[in-house]
């Protein structure tokens, strides 16, 4: 028998957590124990052995009411100890979303236990009901019998809706630290006589990332060839595969767009027996720590000195993603396969965005110099500017068509000889036009086309319009024109205006 089955823990005090050994003892040993629980936490921090002492704990004959520890000894604790009880139902909703067994647990729920005091249902990954089954399992937590008991486990308690939550008494399975998982594998130790320093425990918890369950399998897999285990096989069972700094070196490859040489790195040390799995773990960590550096969050070499924070974060979101999808991977290697060549493909793409905006940018900049203007000794009255205003938004045109046909919305309503001012009906019209980047423009085309350097100012006018009123047809501007300027307005600046 594996040893993570072998040494699950059967009473309250050998769970290793001790939040949750203190929230258990303290509801079962309640006068009236919650009808449903619903227990919260990563993978492998032991929810379902929580469960089912909790089955045995209210089923238990021998238990004294001020105490919550199952005995072990009485024949309901062993027939659920052995799952030969009809009386323990479990329902894993990650493998058919749940509904049929849904369904059955509603028709039969009011059907007294065959022999045991409480019927209890351990429904595990209950997240991955589907609708249909959730809103079945409410009504059944509504008014549920007092010979029922249900016990939900989930890795993504936010994935549940409010109104089951608000039903269960709530215990979270936090990770393990290390000194609860060197607690749990001291057990395992202990009970298959094995030969190990209490540092090789710590490093082993360390590689856990939390989990009770992947610490035990990792002592198992060290303990397979004898139980004498040395710091020696330690550091090769746990770096098979790896060299200390190479992670550093492949996410190098990979940030830089290396795709035949990332992905020739880990076809090499998946053929030297890397687990992957742990590989997709430790990566993740070194992202995250290099990312918290890059953010002086904290203190460190700064590996991706050339990259930007933006960069770094979204080549963690894409690693992050892939080690999710190992698990149920046909070939465990696929995921990080992919996300190498897709983080390639996104970057590319995004250069060559970059790359259009910046012709856009040198297009917009081949504008006429104010230097060579020639100086009017006489004053331009608003009269002769709002005549060559035409002209002034036909030279614009060539160089910003969306921002001319958007300046057509506006009005010349003053000048001073030096400074034009434009009428404006929208708020977020003015605030946008005020740009640095449109607003030196207009005034380099309009200072050629007046003979004149001239300063852009821009005024709201007395009939201020808003975005809320844009179909307005008591607007001085008809309904189809505000929509073309909302329309032009989106495109020139990148906004969606609602």
């Amino acid at each position: 028998m594996a040893f993570y089955l072998k040494y699950r823990p059967q009473k309250i005090k050998e769970l290793d957590l001790e939040s949750v050994r203190l929230a258990l003892t303290e509801a079962l040993k309640a006068k009236e124990v919650a009808h449903a629980f619903l227990f919260v936490g990563p993978k492998g921090t032991g929810k379902t052995s929580s469960a089912r002492i909790v089955a045995r704990s209210v089923n238990c004959v021998k238990r004294k009411s001020n105490q919550g520890e199952p005995c072990l000894k009485c024949e309901m604790c062993k027939n659920i100890l052995n799952a030969k009880t009809l009386d323990l139902i479990e329902i894993d909703a990650a493998s058919n979303r749940g509904i049929d067994d849904i369904r059955d647990l509603k028709a039969k729920i009011n059907l007294t236990p065959s022999r045991a005091k409480i019927k209890v249902y351990i429904i595990d990954e209950v997240h991955m009901l589907t609708t249909e089954a959730f809103n079945a399992l409410l009504k059944t937590l509504e008014e549920p019998p007092s010979h029922a008991m249900f016990v939900l486990c989930t890795t993504e308690p936010q994935k549940l809706p409010e109104t089951i939550t608000s039903r269960c008494f709530r215990v979270s399975f936090n990770k393990a630290t290390e000194k609860e998982i060197v607690r749990s594998l001291s057990r395992v130790v202990k009970g298959e006589k094995i030969k190990i320093n209490k540092k090789d425990l710590l490093v082993i918890a360390n590689k856990a990332n939390g989990s009770f369950r992947d610490a035990v399998k990792i002592l198992e897999q060290l303990a397979s060839v004898g139980k004498s285990i040395s710091r020696k096989r330690v550091k090769s069972v746990l770096k098979r595969g790896l060299e200390d700094g190479s992670i550093d070196d492949w996410l190098v490859l990979i940030i830089n767009q290396k795709v035949d040489k990332a992905l020739d790195w880990l076809s090499q040390v998946v053929n030297k027996g890397a687990d992957v799995r742990q590989l997709a773990r430790e990566s993740v960590e070194r992202l995250r720590q290099l990312l918290m550096i890059k953010l002086e969050v904290e203190k460190g070499d700064d590996l991706f000195k050339e990259q930007t924070v933006e960069v770094v974060k979204q080549l963690t979101f894409y690693f992050h993603q892939a080690a999710r999808e190992i698990k149920g991977a046909v070939i465990e290697s696929l995921p990080l396969e992919l996300m190498i060549v897709e983080w390639s493909s996104f970057n590319k793409d995004k250069a060559a965005a970059a790359d259009d905006d910046e012709r856009e940018a040198l297009e917009e900049e081949k504008v006429p110099k104010t230097t060579n203007l020639k100086k009017s000794s006489g004053k331009l009255s608003i009269a002769k500017v709002t005549d060559k205003w035409q002209e002034v938004l036909k030279a614009l045109k060539p160089h910003n068509h969306s921002l001319e046909a958007l300046l057509k919305a506006t009005k010349p309503s003053g000048f001073d000889g030096g400074v034009l001012v434009l009428e404006v009906f929208y708020k977020f019209h003015k605030e946008r036009l005020e740009d640095d980047r449109y607003r030196q423009l207009v005034e380099t085309v309009a200072s050629e086309i007046l003979s004149k350097p001239v300063k852009v100012r821009y005024l709201l006018g007395d009939k201020v319009r808003t975005v809320e009123n844009k179909n307005s047809q008591d607007d001085n501007v008809s309904g189809k024109i505000d929509k073309d300027i909302i329309k032009t307005a989106e495109e020139v600046f990148g906004v969606e205006v609602n």
